[in-house]
């Protein structure tokens, strides 16, 4: 018998207990208990764990009232995108509506209240009570009354938690109380403060003191200068003090925050200092000298003194900068590096000169030298080169000759530091150097700056090879620079730049033409040339040219120079190369014809560069115009230059009244040239493209030539335009001209023009057609004078004009006649109400138009008639909208296109006038279309679609609450044919709904017998389930604050922290991080041939926190395993062995090392969710396995059945390593085709796929002979061949 039921796998079914087979109540009732737990209380179970948000919410109440339409839409904020889906966003939080407190002081207790948090209901607790006493008394919740009743509520706290509530509430309004209050009050406040924050000195909670702290730091601030004489607010000041070198972090950081914001943000006295400065200066200074060198304290004040040296007196700035400079002695790192950080912190604040006066920056600058660290150690000396530009750049706003005269010995050092082996201090130091360059070479002397050009180009030796790239940036920034200033101090560098660059083995092309480039702009190519010859005169027997690749640089970097160089040097040297081009042509030398081209081509390319600003336009444009003008006209290779170079002169001289007059002076003589260009039929795409630059540089043109030579080249143009005998190549290219020149003649001109176009607006020659509404066009698009008398004249027979040729318009013409009509409905002021309703069903045709410009008119142009009728009737917006709505829809009742056409027009309709569509136009509109829905055209349905798409996306949601039953009614009753050929846009607006109404609304409105829908919004809503959870997944993230505020990096005195609050609870682990970082620490001493004297000045460069040998030793290691190609024995023949195993191994050991270093680790587990670590003992093992597991990797070879078999497949030993095809083994068979003979290949079901096996191997066979063959043939030809010679 067979198997009458399915049995469950993977384990036995539950057994009753003994003798209590005859219970009915089983012990296991867990489906039970849910279901209890959700009957009559839908938040929990009946453990007590949350199942979800009840149902009966504000937003559910909300929704409700959008179905029957009593939503209250003018309460809603208009910035704010409500959605009915979730709760609703707004200021009533729970703990604003449970505190009743309406103070913006708590505002961000109130919402990032968390309910989990003890600390935050405690404090909750305190604000309700506090506010329900105010409002007893009648108050009006400001910030004094709440600060009063915080501080009484101080005294008579009786346990800490409750006192630590009071102060952290105390200590976000006491911010926003008038400082008058506390000027009055500060007696009392600060004793109050001070003996509470005296009787828990010792506590550990840690947000009570920060509290206080910002309690007292508050009130020290706005207290006036007078008041600091006495000595009680010293005694508060001094308690500040003492907490800037607290073991616990954050109450250090809040101590040492409290004493910066006093000094820097508190009154200061008449001289600009605050005077709490010097009691701050003076109490850091002590605990640096009383401190040792171990002392986590000397860390706490030079931190503290980052922030506060900007703020002191100079004397008190000397004496914190002597104690900082004594700790840099020390050597360790950490000290070192924060040391540095400090002065960083006084130079990057740029204070004033009260502070930190000229002389005192420039000795420190100098003392800063004798500390400069070791240079291949990383952090100090990057930290050094910091301050030491961050000084460098502050005394050069203070005193800038004083500055300069730092610049050489900084550019010594910095340069001493390329020759570092760590590539960060080689960026570094050229970073700092083009800082110190670039702000303090300006009106530098002479002799400063050639000592400085010296040391730098000192780079480009070899000793510095390793670092040319960071060499180059840097002289391009110093030729950029002395370049303009003094040039002759640079033609040695950039004759080095220029050797270098021709070398074979230095492949720096693109830094060497930086270089050139920045030489090129500052100082000009006369100068250039100077320096680097070009060395190219037309004479030359070789075609070498080695420095011909500065033409290109030049080219890219020529601007505001002499233009009178290029005619003196350039044009000789361009007609010289064109000669011998010719020359070389005769004589059938095509190398020198195509070189010498070439050359003449990149001359020529350099004039566009020398047009941008030129210098002398007045006295050298002369010499040139008459060539550019002959050259135009029969040259075409460098046409395009010579247009680029004239576009370039006017636009860069229309501002300037001299050198604009002189290029007017030439414009009879450059128009006709121009407009013959424009006129004359293209031969190609390469006259094409010229022929569009000549059209742009006319209408540059233009712009800055007289009005009587407007006036006359116009008249020209209407005669040629009118002739008979001209071809209509011509004629289209003379109508293009006369609508550049509208912009500037006068009334009659465009009158004669306009007249000339009626006549032509009924043609049947399409182009024809195009470019006469292009003329009108321009004429209703433009602005000046005439045009605006002309349009005043004329425009009733313009508008009939354009309403009578409606029916001769071909379809390229569409665009340039809607934007006609779009420029005259714009600037009609008068009612105009039958031009503008006629011009609708023309725009609404042209939505379905060819034209990408057609279809986008027509929108712009239904949008300017709704504008027009509003601007008429400004009292009456309502009813305009209507009538206009009233002659679009008119559409919705004529053709599927035209009925699709009407539909996208009033979405766009709908969409710009949303905010003033009224709600009976909406039902209406509305209404039409979901009827049309339930049409079998496809068009008209994804139009309808398209429509809803923008209703729903743009209307409010408490507004198309109440149409969502309608919509979901007509999308549910789509014909069947539209429904799946609109699927995709269906799912978009069904999730749209779900989002935007919640998906139980949809659910419902969808009929239970669609089951279709129904499937469809389930896996609509897991598909948003689904990408919600992966959103939170990337996202997740716990907050660091208390109050929710955001992650952010550590600052250095965080690093800097040697205790926290984890640390008291993981002892052990703070155990092994601490000594990992004391293992991690160590001072070591660069050993040379010369014993380090401890006590000299550059002691220091010789003291390393990074061990020395570290690089070497790699360096020596890459050395050992650097092997040759071929080994040479004891008489100089090179041994040739075959290396095909060892490379195998080689591969081998190379794919095992990659995969040890992509070795999984905990991170990557956790970030791409590879596998769960099922328990403590499995990743035990595992961690124990990795240590042998690259090992055992190599002793284990496969073979077996299952998980061990041999995965190659056969024949795969024989594969060649170099090429393609078998080879032949060492003992082992002739690699012919063995196929493995299995039982499987008695299966008469497998017999075909069997035979295709055997066919296949026949089948490469004779392709692998075919082609064996074929190889052998070539060899024998070729063997023929050579015989022969």
């Amino acid at each position: 018998m067979g198997q009458k039921r399915v049995r469950a796998k993977g384990g036995h079914a539950a057994r009753w207990a003994k003798g209590q087979s005859s219970n009915s109540n089983p012990s296991k009732n867990k489906h039970r208990v849910a279901a209890k737990s959700r009957y009559f209380q839908y938040g929990t179970n009946s453990e007590g764990d949350v199942l979800g948000a009840g149902k009966l919410t504000a937003a559910a109440l909300m929704r409700h009232d959008a179905l029957l339409g009593n939503a209250d839409t003018q309460s809603m904020d208009q910035d704010e995108t409500l959605s009915l889906g979730m709760t609703k966003k707004t200021f009533d939080t729970f703990a604003s509506d449970w505190t009743q407190c309406t103070n913006v002081a708590f505002d961000r207790l109130l919402k990032r209240f968390q309910l989990q948090n003890a600390d935050h209901k405690e404090m909750l607790a305190v604000l309700a009570a506090i506010t329900e006493v105010i409002k007893a008394q009648g108050g009006k919740e400001t910030e004094t009354e709440y600060f009063a009743a915080l501080m009484s509520t101080l005294e008579v706290s009786n346990t800490v938690e409750n006192l630590s509530a009071v102060v952290r509430l105390l200590s976000l309004v006491i911010k926003k109380v008038p400082k008058e209050v506390l000027i009055a009050r500060y007696s009392q406040v600060c004793e109050l403060l001070y003996n509470t924050i005296s009787k828990h000195a010792d506590s550990q909670n840690v947000p009570l003191l920060r509290g206080l702290l910002g309690c007292m730091s508050v009130v020290l601030r706005v207290q006036p200068p007078g008041v600091w004489s006495l000595p009680e607010v010293n005694k508060i000041f001094q308690c500040l003090l003492t907490y800037c070198t607290h073991t616990k972090p954050k109450i250090r950081k809040a101590g040492q925050h409290a004493v910066v914001a006093v000094v820097r943000g508190g009154e200061p006295a008449a001289n600009g200092i605050h005077p709490a400065a010097a009691v701050a200066a003076q109490h850091c200074v002590s605990v640096i000298k009383n401190s040792g060198p171990s002392d986590n304290s000397i860390l706490y004040m030079m931190v503290l003194l980052r922030d506060l040296l900007p703020a002191l007196p100079k004397q008190l700035t000397k004496l914190c900068c002597e104690a900082i400079l004594k700790l840099l002695t020390l050597g360790t790192h950490v000290i070192i590096s924060t040391g540095f950080a400090s002065l960083y912190g006084l130079f990057s604040e740029r204070p004033n000169p009260s502070s930190l006066p000229p002389e005192l920056n420039g000795q420190l600058i100098s003392a800063l030298y004798d500390y400069k660290p070791s240079v291949n150690d990383t952090g100090p000396i990057i930290s050094w080169l910091a301050v030491v530009q961050e000084g460098l750049l502050n005394l050069n706003q203070q005193n800038k000759s004083l500055a300069q005269s730092h610049i050489h010995r900084f550019c010594v050092e910095s340069v001493s530091c390329w020759t570092s082996a760590r590539v960060e201090v080689i960026k570094s130091s050229g970073l700092a150097l083009k800082a110190v360059l670039t702000e303090c070479m300006d009106g530098i002397a002479k002799d400063l700056c050639t000592k400085v050009v010296e040391e730098l180009s000192n780079g480009l030796k070899y000793q510095y090879h390793a670092a040319w790239t960071v060499v180059l940036g840097v002289l391009a920034t110093l030729t950029e620079k002395v370049g303009g200033q003094h040039p002759t101090l640079v033609y040695p560098v950039l004759q080095q730049l220029s050797q270098l660059r021709a070398s074979d083995n230095v492949n720096l092309s693109a830094e060497v033409d930086l270089v050139m480039g920045k030489a090129v702009s500052s100082m000009g190519p006369r100068r250039l040339l100077e320096a680097v010859p070009l060395n190219i005169t037309g004479n030359e027997t070789d075609y070498e040219f080695k420095t011909s690749w500065l033409i290109p640089v030049m080219r890219d970097n020529i601007k505001k120079t002499e233009l009178a160089y290029f005619i003196e040097y350039f044009l000789p040297l361009a007609a010289k190369c064109l000669d011998r081009s010719k020359f070389c042509a005769q004589n059938n030398d095509l190398i020198g014809t195509k070189t010498y081209e070439v050359l003449t081509y990149q001359i020529w390319s350099l004039l566009p560069g020398f047009c941008i600003s030129p210098t002398d336009l007045t006295s050298s444009f002369k010499n040139i115009a008459r060539i550019l003008g002959t050259q135009l006209s029969s040259r075409k290779e460098i046409r395009l230059d010579i247009l680029t170079s004239l576009r370039h002169l006017i636009s860069s001289n229309t501002e300037e009244g001299e050198n604009r007059d002189e290029l007017a002076k030439f414009a009879k003589n450059f128009l006709p040239i121009l407009f013959n260009l424009y006129t004359s039929k293209p031969n190609g795409s390469e006259e094409a493209g010229q022929r569009l630059a000549a059209l742009e540089t006319i209408k540059l043109y233009l712009i800055i030539s007289p009005k009587e030579l407007l006036m006359t080249m116009f008249d020209k143009a209407m005669e040629k335009g009118n002739d008979a005998g001209v071809d209509l190549f011509t004629k289209d290219a003379v109508q293009d001209l006369l609508r550049c020149l509208l912009s500037y003649v006068s009334k009659d001109k465009i009158q004669l023009l306009y007249n000339n176009c009626l006549q032509k607006l009924s043609s049947k020659d399409h182009k024809e057609q195009k470019k006469t509404y292009k003329i009108i066009e321009e004429i209703c698009k433009c602005n000046t004078d005439s045009s605006k008398q002309f349009m005043a004249e004329n425009l009733a027979d313009l508008q009939q004009l354009l309403i009578s040729s409606l029916s001769k318009t071909s379809p390229s013409s569409q665009a340039p006649r809607l934007r006609c009509l779009i420029s005259i409905i714009s600037s009609l002021k008068e009612a105009s109400h039958d031009f503008v309703y006629a011009s609708i069903p023309e725009s609404i045709l042209c939505i379905r138009a060819v034209n990408k410009k057609a279809r986008e008119s027509a929108f712009v142009l239904l949008i300017c008639v709704g504008e027009a009728v509003l601007r008429w009737e400004e009292d009456n917006k309502d009813q305009a909208l209507r009538n206009y709505m009233n002659q679009v829809m008119v559409g919705l009742a004529g053709t599927p296109t035209l009925i699709h056409c009407t539909i996208l027009g009033i979405s766009r309709i709908y969409y710009q006038f949303k905010d003033i569509f009224p709600q009976d136009l909406i039902e209406q509109m509305l209404g039409n279309i979901l009827l049309l829905l339930s049409s079998p055209s496809r068009e008209v349905s994804g139009a309808g679609l398209s429509f809803i798409k923008v209703f729903i996306t743009s209307t409010p949601v408490t507004v198309a609450t109440k149409f969502l039953p309608n919509i979901v009614k007509a999308l549910v009753e789509m014909p069947e044919d539209c429904k799946r050929h609109c699927r995709q846009k269906t799912k978009f607006l069904l999730e749209r709904f779900c989002r935007k109404f919640g998906f139980d609304l949809v659910s419902n409105l969808v009929p239970k017998s669609d089951l279709t829908t129904q499937k469809r919004l389930k896996n609509i809503r897991k598909e948003v389930a689904r990408r919600s959870r992966k959103l939170s997944d990337d996202g997740s993230g716990a907050d660091e604050d208390d109050l929710g505020v955001k992650g952010r990096q550590k600052t250095m005195d965080e690093l800097l922290a040697d205790s926290s609050d984890e640390e008291l609870d993981e002892p052990e682990q703070a155990a092994t991080t601490a000594k990992s970082k004391k293992s991690r620490k160590g001072t070591w001493i660069q050993d040379g041939e010369e014993i380090v004297d401890l006590l000299s000045a550059n002691a220091a460069q010789k003291i390393t926190s990074t061990k020395p040998s570290k690089v070497r030793e790699e360096d020596r290691e890459k050395k050992k395993t650097r092997k040759d190609d071929f080994q040479i024995s004891k008489d100089g023949k090179i041994i040739v062995t075959d290396k095909g195993d060892s490379d195998e191994e080689e591969k081998g050991n190379s794919r095992m090392m990659s995969d040890d270093e992509d070795e999984e680790t905990f991170e990557s587990l956790v970030n791409n969710k590879k596998r769960k670590i099922s328990s403590e003992a499995g990743s035990m093992k595992s961690g124990r396995s990795n240590v042998s597991r690259v090992t055992d990797a190599k002793k284990y070879k496969p073979g077996g059945s299952g998980i061990h078999r041999k995965l190659d497949t056969p024949g795969s030993e024989y594969r060649s390593k170099k090429g393609q095809g078998d080879v032949k083994r060492k003992g082992k068979p002739d690699p012919f085709a063995y196929i493995p003979i299995s039982h499987k290949t008695l299966n008469k079901r497998k017999g075909a796929k069997s035979k295709s096996v055997f066919a296949n191997v026949v089948k490469a066979a004779k392709k692998g002979a075919n082609k064996g063959s074929k190889y052998k043939v070539k060899e024998v030809k070729k063997m023929m061949d050579n015989m022969k010679v």
